[in-house]
């Protein structure tokens, strides 16, 4: 097949891809309308409506993802950054011996060259500072500095003990089970010199061994990338992401800086709060306004308790922060965005326990995140906004609608609605499947997404309940 055929054959799969699209827009919206027939005329009215939020949402989300998004790499990808900013990638990690070299060597590399790592191992009691040590003697350059914590001070604390000494103008946070494709940095770097105003950038994660992983492993896959390429691309669409990843997310350090300590140690109901390490500091992005001549006035904490080993002298390290900043006393409302093509492999629980506590640790967040993104979200464009508050609301009511669905409508007699409620679930099930598909043709992983949406459905609802009473509970495992 010559060059040209190729060519038109792949430019013919891409419209056999976006027809497609367009009959699922299609039939999303004429389902939408069959709802609403059905809730005025045959359905309960309390699942009639629910169900017309879930097929208006989606309906949103897929329209937004489809015509309205667009990669930010895709108009910085010809940027030149021969002289690109420093980016300080910040590492925290705890008891993560069989993950941190795979981790630490994909910063290592990375095709931007510009770029500092910082390694926090925070106290961990297996092999992880060993590895770091053996790493660090390894690899003799001033690019990788080891910072190992006396005892474990969390997550959130740890990434403030390497902002200590970070030198970097845009901070890359990435989780320690996680590696970032080798050209990730190069491609936030473009994004964000292309982009001033942009304060956050989060990026495209898949399940590094979903394909031989176990079942629970493909079940994650086609959650991540669904939340990611449509959730997160639909509010990309109006700069207003709501929550950037763990697994690997970019901050403008003038716009999170002085916020830090005051993240690290966030208090909720009285007590410190452990979790809510991504979306609260995605709302403070999204709810201020910040003047570059903050850069460098951070105000001065009590230092994390560090181990000087190695080469690595931390006062020598505090006293090469880059001084130079830009100064302006414009406040800056910022941008927060995702991009498909700045991509990492995401470490993922492996059994249902395991996953069903990661989900206890999100939706806590998620209680916390009420107060934080619900209190600024308003400020962002209007439809996205009544987007968000839609799917908030509707989350929350989620437990009660679903109790009255599979419980008192089937002591009524009314079963026509209880089968129009799992109809609905079937359906959004596979409008992700196939959405799913269109983008991955080879992995056959598609078929996971609608027993996943069963599963979040049915199972993940009732840990939000479960978490609202165990909030104090602060155990991460």
């Amino acid at each position: 097949m010559t060059l040209q055929e190729q060519t038109s054959r792949y430019s013919e799969l891409e419209k056999r891809k976006w027809l497609v699209r367009v009959l699922m827009v299609i039939a999303v919206g004429c389902v939408l309308g069959a709802k609403v027939y059905f809730t005025i005329y045959l359905v309960d009215p309390l699942v009639g409506i629910y169900s017309i939020l879930t097929s208006f949402v989606l309906l949103c989300v897929l329209v937004l993802s489809y015509f309205k998004y667009k990669d930010p790499y895709l108009d910085a990808k010809n940027v030149d950054i021969s002289n690109g900013p420093l980016i300080s990638i910040v590492v925290p990690a705890k008891n993560e011996d069989k993950n941190i070299r795979n981790c630490v060597q994909s910063c290592l590399n990375q095709t931007y060259r510009n770029k500092e790592i910082i390694v926090v191992n925070d106290g961990s009691t297996d092999g992880t500072g060993e590895v770091l040590d053996e790493m660090r003697k390894e690899n003799r350059t001033d690019d990788l500095r080891i910072l190992h914590l006396s005892k474990s001070v969390g997550k959130k604390k740890a990434v403030e003990a390497a902002s200590e000494i970070a030198r970097g103008e845009i901070y890359a946070f990435m989780d320690s089970d996680c590696d970032m494709a080798i050209d990730a940095v190069e491609k936030a770097a473009k994004i964000f010199h292309n982009d001033r105003k942009l304060g956050a950038l989060t990026c495209h994660g898949s399940v590094r061994s979903a394909l031989r992983g176990n079942t629970m492993e493909k079940f994650q896959q086609v959650y991540i990338d669904i939340s990611c390429r449509s959730i997160k691309a639909a509010e990309s669409s109006f700069k207003s992401v709501t929550c950037c990843s763990g697994s690997l997310s970019f901050y403008r350090r003038v716009a999170i800086q002085d916020f830090i300590h005051d993240w690290a140690n966030d208090r909720f109901l009285g007590m410190d709060f452990k979790f809510c390490t991504d979306r609260r500091m995605t709302a403070h992005i999204l709810g201020t306004r910040t003047t570059l001549d903050t850069l460098g006035n951070k105000k001065q904490h009590e230092h994390m308790p560090i181990l000087q080993t190695g080469d690595d002298d931390i006062e020598t390290m505090k006293k090469s922060l880059d001084p130079d900043a830009e100064f302006s006393n414009r406040p800056i409302k910022w941008n927060v965005e995702y991009s498909n093509s700045v991509k990492v492999n995401v470490g993922v629980p492996k059994t249902f326990g395991s996953v069903a506590r990661q989900q206890i640790r999100w939706k806590k967040s998620f209680i916390r995140s009420l107060f934080a993104t619900g209190g600024i979200y308003w400020k962002r464009p209007s439809f996205i906004a009544l987007l968000y508050y839609v799917q908030t609301a509707m989350k929350l009511i989620r437990p009660y609608v679903l109790f009255y669905t599979i419980a008192i409508l089937p002591i009524k007699g009314d079963f026509i609605s209880v089968l129009f409620w799992i109809a609905g679930i079937m359906f959004t099930g596979m409008i992700y499947a196939v959405e799913y598909r269109l983008r991955n043709p080879d992995d056959g992983l598609w078929l996971y997404r609608p027993p996943f949406t069963f599963i979040t459905t049915f199972v993940y609802t009732w840990l939000l309940i479960y978490s609202a009473i165990t909030i104090r509970n602060k155990s991460w495992r």
